[in-house]
């Protein structure tokens, strides 16, 4: 059918036709173009609008309104993170840190969650309430990300910042993973050798943690070529630990450690020189009736190494050992005495029963990078160039941060004792608040199953008043 000519001379939106719809004239968008036929056709997209009365009027679009908010989830990590906004506030404009802090926030309640889903997760959460002027949108959210990523001295102000308030006699943890990046366009990613046989390409992440405090310090991405006894230097310095000791593993080069730092970390027992110094002929024993040890404590050439060997351990390997295909009787007579053995080096002049200890603790930094990959699901990378993983791992650190202050106040309340992280974690999605109707400023708690509020409450989570 024609379009009148009155109506096709009323103002609307470029890039439109109008079109008869039943008893109406609907305005419609135009997309693009195809060839067919030896000529170009426009391609139609949606009605954008109608002519009503003389004038365009556009298509309102259906806005949902969310009155009911999950609320306990994030007022929990609300609770334990207060103090990284205003560290971001000390580096980064106001309207930046907050943005910064949300996102982190947002990510340590809700694993997986992409920058699609954001705004979605940000209005279904009550922060949206306290802080509706924040714009997370996926764009904004991408924009954010790489501006994060371009001026990353401000990342490295921010870890430097968090560094300085570390105590001298605090122990510090510090660990690299992996995590998976097929990216194309990114220059971070390579196979590492367990990689190669699963055909996909990773990059490393090193994490400082505080074993004194349980709290998560900083991590940086490196490339996956930059192995630990390498990125390490580059690791202390760009972060600016010097004080602490540092419980590393095998990797760790401490010769290349900032003198002030102090260190213990385990050695390789193919290592000669554990030969030379005699360390695996032991005559000291550590009392204890669950694990057996001998130990030696060694000072050699400024250092200490402390020796340990483990009865169980040894029986054990001695019999795998003995019933695998490597096995001879020459190569048996070779490697006996180091069965169960492990020796440390450390500048720290401590007992044998001290080293194994504070070595022992480093489970902790294990137990952080698995909750990192299989509770926070950080594994793998989301971004694609340089710049945005940058600026995305910055706040995968902060969600660690946030993540495992929860985990650790959960912990102390010994509620993980009968549930998972992850139940607990649901018990406080349940937890909301429904806006009241005709009253905007009026909100409402959602009411908990009786048995799950109790427990809540007797672990010391929340107090009677509800707050966390």
């Amino acid at each position: 059918m024609a379009v009148p000519a009155e109506i096709r001379a009323i103002e609307r939106p470029k890039n439109t036709v109008v079109k008869k719809s039943g008893s109406m004239w609907a305005v419609i968008e135009r997309v693009g173009c195809i060839r067919k036929n030896g000529n170009n056709q426009p391609v139609e997209g949606k009605v954008i609008g109608h002519i009503i009365d003389g004038k365009f009027v556009p298509k309102e679009k259906l806005k949902i309104t969310v009155s009911m908010k999950n609320f306990g989830d994030y007022e929990i990590a609300k609770s334990v993170s207060k103090d990284l906004l205003t560290d971001l506030s000390n580096v980064y404009p106001q309207d930046m840190a907050k943005h910064i802090y949300a996102i982190a926030l947002l990510r340590s309640i809700n694993p997986r969650m992409t920058n699609n889903k954001l705004d979605e997760v940000f209005n279904e959460s009550f922060m949206s309430v306290e802080s509706p002027e924040l714009k997370l949108g996926k764009n904004n959210a991408s924009s954010l990300i790489k501006w994060i990523g371009k001026d990353y001295s401000k990342v490295l102000e921010f870890i430097q910042n968090r560094v300085r308030k570390i105590d001298e006699s605090n122990k510090i943890a510090i660990d690299g993973m992996l995590k998976n990046n097929n990216s194309k366009v990114n220059s971070l990613n390579d196979f590492s050798y367990k990689s190669k046989l699963k055909n996909s390409k990773n990059i490393s992440i090193l994490i400082a943690f505080n074993v004194t405090t349980r709290d998560v310090i900083c991590s940086l991405p490196y490339s996956v070529n930059c192995v630990d006894v390498t990125s390490f230097p580059d690791f202390l310095e760009k972060t600016g630990i010097n004080k602490g000791i540092i419980i590393g593993d095998k990797g760790i080069n401490s010769s290349a450690l900032i003198s002030n730092v102090g260190f213990i970390h385990p050695l390789k027992r193919s290592l000669k020189l554990l030969e030379e110094i005699d360390a695996y002929n032991m005559k000291d024993k550590i009392n204890s009736k669950d694990e057996p040890t001998w130990c030696k404590k060694i000072f050699h050439n400024g250092l200490y190494y402390y020796a340990f060997r483990n009865l169980k351990r040894a029986s054990k390997e001695e019999q795998d050992f003995m019933s695998s295909k490597k096995f001879s009787i020459e190569r048996y007579e070779k490697i006996k005495h180091k069965f169960g053995t492990i020796v440390y080096v450390s500048d720290q002049d401590i007992t044998c029963e001290d080293a194994l200890n504070l070595y022992k603790q480093r489970w902790e930094i294990e137990l952080v990078n698995d909750f990192y990959k299989n509770t926070l699901e950080l594994e793998t990378v989301r971004q694609h160039d340089d710049y945005s993983v940058y600026g995305d791992e910055f706040l995968n650190m902060l969600t660690l941060i946030i993540g495992n202050r929860i985990k650790n106040k959960f912990a102390d309340s010994r509620i993980l004792e009968t549930k998972t992280y992850r139940d607990v974690m649901k018990i406080f999605k349940q937890y909301k608040k429904i806006q009241m109707p005709y009253k905007n400023d009026i909100w409402h708690e959602t009411e908990l199953p009786k048995k799950v509020w109790n427990s809540l409450k007797k672990s010391y989570i929340v107090n009677f008043s509800g707050n966390f």
